[in-house]
């Protein structure tokens, strides 16, 4: 399945805590096998926004990835996360009708 994930960072954290839980991140992502656990995994920031804005795009076959994640972002952002499918730009356009009146 695949999902966005969005964090935004608690608006009282520090950008040393930010960069700390990054840190962390790395070495728990290693020993907890994420990667090999997510077919895709790819991160995003929003430039300039404060507080910082992050996006992931992952698939994974197991949502207990999703609450993993979750679970260890938990303290220094607010994460939402939300399955997704992919649609063609087809399927978008033939649902838009546009009149010319």
């Amino acid at each position: 399945m695949l999902f966005v994930v969005i964090g935004d960072a608690k608006p009282d954290v520090t950008l040393e805590q930010i960069r700390a839980n990054r840190r962390a991140f790395l070495v728990w992502e290693r020993e907890s096998g994420l990667g090999d656990r997510c077919q895709t995994l790819a991160r995003y920031e929003v430039v300039g926004q404060s507080p910082k804005r992050t996006f992931w795009i992952m698939r994974a076959d197991d949502p207990q990835v999703i609450h993993d994640l979750l679970e260890f972002f938990g303290d220094v952002w607010n994460v939402q996360a939300f399955p997704v499918i992919e649609r063609s730009l087809v399927d978008v356009t033939r649902a838009v009708t546009v009149r010319s009146d």
